[in-house]
């Protein structure tokens, strides 16, 4: 019966024991991801509010990532002068406007966010509310 009680007490206090991992997730408003190069950016969102962010990311990542065709892209910051999004039913486009005038569209994964932080604190949001990305220099 000890035996028994043992291991029911262990499988109850397991996940604490554990710790569950963060209670904040990685969503948490007070974090965002660390990138090894630092871009700063202007976000428009569809309201048209105006954000200025440093330390500017896509998923912690400083490259953007979508689908054209059926190959996927990658296109990094440094080549980037602005992003526009352009959501479509459940379809997120995004047309990339590059340093050197060109231009290219994207079909974008519409559950990504992009982080920064701010003057006052971070900064999150979803691609699929930004109207216009800027990457500042």
């Amino acid at each position: 019966m000890k035996k028994g009680c043992r291991y029911f007490l262990i499988m109850l206090f397991l996940p604490f024991i554990l710790g569950m991992g963060s209670m904040g997730g990685s969503g948490a408003p007070d974090k965002i991801p660390v990138t090894e190069k630092k871009f700063s950016a202007t976000f428009i969102d569809q309201m048209d509010i105006i954000t200025k962010c440093t330390e500017v990311s896509i998923e912690g990542k400083t490259f953007i990532e979508g689908k054209k065709g059926k190959g996927v892209y990658t296109i990094p910051f440094e080549e980037v002068e602005s992003f526009v999004f352009l959501l479509k039913g459940e379809e997120l486009r995004g047309l990339v406007r590059l340093k050197n005038k060109s231009s290219d569209e994207l079909i974008l994964n519409n559950n990504h966010k992009a982080y920064g932080r701010t003057a006052h604190g971070t900064f999150q949001i979803d691609l699929a509310d930004i109207k216009k990305m800027i990457i500042n220099e």
